[in-house]
């Protein structure tokens, strides 16, 4: 396995469009990616290049994030996301506080029939 796949993902094929129907709240923005796993193993599992589309679930933001919850059903994480911005000051992984927060304060906007299309495969170097 090569030493410099830092993460594999569902990539946003659109970025342009989702951050045009999901205007960021924060000055860093990204909206490019939804991670499968951080420093995996391998690529077993991995369809690299595959296209297709994914539910965005709902949507929350506080003062540090930004981010959208989606149904990547290959992620590792608790709450498969897209990362939308962050405020400057954030901490650094924010998105499962942020999650955890919002859905404790029922603070999550739910949607019905919002997708985006996407492209599964890995980044290299850092994320």
């Amino acid at each position: 396995m090569s030493q410099n796949i830092k993460y594999t993902a569902l990539f946003v094929k659109d970025i342009e469009d989702l951050l045009k129907r999901f205007p960021p709240k924060h000055q860093k923005i990204f909206g490019h990616h939804s991670t499968i796993e951080f420093e995996p193993e391998n690529l077993n599992g991995i369809e690299t290049g595959k296209e297709y589309s994914i539910k965005i679930i709902g949507r929350a933001h506080d003062e540090f994030g930004d981010d959208l919850l989606v149904e990547n059903l290959k992620s590792k994480n608790k709450y498969p996301h897209i990362t939308l911005s962050r405020a400057e000051n954030a901490p650094p992984l924010y998105s499962k506080i942020l999650f955890e927060k919002a859905i404790a304060s029922n603070n999550i906007k739910y949607f019905n029939n919002e997708k985006v299309e996407v492209v599964e495969g890995y980044g290299i170097g850092e994320k």
